[in-house]
């Protein structure tokens, strides 16, 4: 919906504000990303992952740990 400008019916309902995004887009002034599911670090923060997913966008992300922790 940012990047396509057609107006479906079912986003009617959608908030005003909304449609800043679509316009930051077209101006651009935000690029949009697609990122493969397996490679999101953002799923750090919304699902319980595997050691090793866990240790790898961490680091992506930059976080750290006291040592001796995970």
């Amino acid at each position: 919906m940012a990047s396509n400008p057609v107006m479906e019916p079912c986003s009617k309902h959608i908030d005003i504000r909304y449609h800043r995004i679509h316009e930051s887009v077209t101006k651009g002034n935000v690029e949009l990303l697609f990122i493969d599911g397996a490679e999101n670090p953002a799923d750090l923060l919304t699902k319980n992952l595997p050691r090793e997913k866990f240790v790898k966008f961490r680091a992506q992300l930059g976080l750290q740990f006291p040592s001796g922790s995970i």
